[in-house]
């Protein structure tokens, strides 16, 4: 996927600015160069262009120029008649030119138009490949943002519960509190302390992912945002993506060609026993220095001919038989593999639909959730003052607030990927669509 020098300018205009960070968009321009998946599949299509030229070299001319060379050396005695002696000896050369055009061959004509769909399907599959790296990159970005915020959450409540516990302390220290709320204070601050290790451990994994997928230090990478608002799919209407999945999913295109690739190898096999006419035309030259008993000479000899030649299968030994059971049999397996993948396409569709749906209404929620939150936390510690509240009940609102905002975090990250899912199960993910969603990241 060639990229726009507009583009890659707006890269560069983004990172000559305040903050160098990396965003999802030149992750994914470091992936398309650095990905070894992205490299083999752009082979692959290449390998596959020359599927079309076989193709059509199966019906073209064949010319063949061909020589030899011998030493012969024959001897006769005759029976009757004067006792004489009769030898010949010498060396033979020659060269042949030959030309065939088919005129008629049915295995070739059906092998021809397979070749073609061979590199029909290798250019499919090189867009779903690209369609691919698109949601990997995606997928290894948000999962590495949603572990550092992770690492970033667990130790603001570190540092939250900290203070808390040391505030308990000195609490029951002066008598204005119970051994309780110490020992409650002290067990969330241990849970949280074996928090830190497994997030900070997940994070390490998703930094290698990272580096492995796009080449990239993940030092710097732009954050979400919330100055957008996430919207439904446009249309807003499940049929109509359903549709177009049914018409344009690169997965159901691929598995149709590789059906009709299938069912030409039955047309090669029933053609196998079809008769065969090609247009021949040969000449040759043959030169042969051969010595008497008495005396040498060289001979030559030319001859030339165009012929139409005809050929007739009368009896393969049952391999065609065989091999067109076998090819009917694989032909019956691609056809269960189209339906099989129509319908992961057709629940791809679905789930990533009803995601994007899902996700905007849940972030709309979280956001509703993380201000309540925030006003539980604030009058927690409020009525902690004044002596209505514990220290539990402020740990207790801590909790929440900040559960909510990682869990409005991945939220986001969750509806914006689940875009992404969908206008690939419609065979639509592109550029711009990762562009639409690199819009929401804090550059």
């Amino acid at each position: 996927m060639k990229l726009k020098s507009s583009l890659i300018a707006l890269s560069l205009l983004s990172l000559s600015q305040g903050v160098w960070a990396t965003d999802l968009l030149q992750a994914w321009q470091a992936a398309a160069t650095f990905d070894a998946q992205i490299s083999a599949a752009r082979n692959a299509q290449i390998a596959g262009q020359e599927k079309a030229t076989q193709g059509q070299a199966l019906l073209l001319p064949k010319i063949t120029l061909s020589g030899n060379t011998a030493y012969s050396q024959t001897d006769y005695t005759p029976g009757r008649g004067p006792l004489t002696d009769t030898s010949a000896n010498g060396q033979t050369y020659g060269y042949s030119l030959s030309a065939a055009q088919p005129i008629y061959r049915a295995e070739a004509f059906a092998a021809a138009d397979q070749l073609k769909k061979q590199t029909d399907l290798a250019n499919v599959q090189y867009r779903q490949a690209e369609q691919d790296l698109i949601l990997r990159v995606a997928k290894t970005y948000f999962e590495l943002l949603a572990a550092q915020e992770k690492v970033q959450l667990v130790q603001a409540q570190k540092q939250a519960v900290g203070e808390q516990l040391a505030f308990a302390k000195k609490s029951f220290e002066v008598g204005v509190a119970t051994i309780t709320d110490t020992d409650e204070a002290q067990a969330s601050y241990d849970s949280i302390l074996a928090a830190e290790i497994v997030a900070q451990n997940d994070l390490a994994v998703k930094s290698s992912a990272f580096s492995l997928l796009t080449g990239l230090n993940d030092s710097q990478l732009a954050t979400i945002g919330d100055r957008l608002q996430p919207q439904s799919p446009i249309p807003n209407d499940l049929a109509s993506w359903l549709q177009k999945a049914q018409n344009s999913s690169l997965s159901n295109a691929g598995q149709q060609l590789a059906l009709d690739i299938a069912s030409r190898e039955i047309d090669k096999y029933k053609a196998v026993s079809a008769p065969t006419l090609d247009l021949v035309a040969s000449y040759g030259n043959d030169w042969t220095g051969s010595g008497l008993s008495r005396s040498g000479s060289t001979d030559q000899t030319s001859s030339g001919a165009i012929k139409l030649q005809l050929s007739i299968p009368i009896y393969t030994g049952g391999d065609r038989s065989s091999k067109l059971r076998e090819a009917a049999a694989k032909k019956a397996q691609q056809s269960d593999t189209v339906e099989a993948t129509r319908r992961d396409v057709e629940q791809a569709t679905k789930q990533a639909f009803l995601g994007v749906n899902a996700g905007a209404a849940q972030i709309r929620a979280l956001q509703q959730v993380l201000k309540s939150s925030e006003s539980l936390l604030a009058s927690s510690k409020l009525g902690r003052e004044v002596g209505v509240r514990t220290t539990i009940d402020v740990l207790n609102a801590e909790q929440k607030y900040y559960a909510t905002r990682y869990d409005l975090i991945v939220a986001r990250y969750t509806y914006l990927y689940a875009r992404l899912l969908l206008a690939a199960s419609a065979g639509e993910l592109a550029e711009k669509d990762l562009i639409a969603v690199n819009e929401w990241l804090l550059k």
